[in-house]
């Protein structure tokens, strides 16, 4: 399956998180597996999600697609936000 661009990518304690983005799906991706899709050729307000398990603790992941920019939050923190109006 082809994942697409790679339009976000961010990496804490050695986790790599990134966002794919084709025409037909959205991809989460942690450590080079896809933990969630938004699959459409439309696409408004959506939420992606997964987790990563740290020393007994899980890490909440989570790609916030709005109106027009894609926000990725880690462990509820804002830590990239990325301009995706045109694709």
């Amino acid at each position: 399956m082809e994942l697409g661009r790679l339009r976000i990518e961010y990496t804490q304690d050695n986790d790599v998180i990134q966002i794919f983005n084709s025409p037909m799906v959205c991809s989460l991706v942690i450590n080079n597996k896809v933990v969630d899709e938004y699959k459409g050729a439309i696409a408004f307000r959506f939420t992606l999600k997964g987790t990563i398990e740290k020393e007994n603790e899980k890490v909440q992941i989570e790609a916030k697609m709005g109106f027009c920019f894609m926000r990725l939050y880690y462990n509820g923190v804002l830590v990239s936000k990325k301009f995706m109006g045109f694709g």
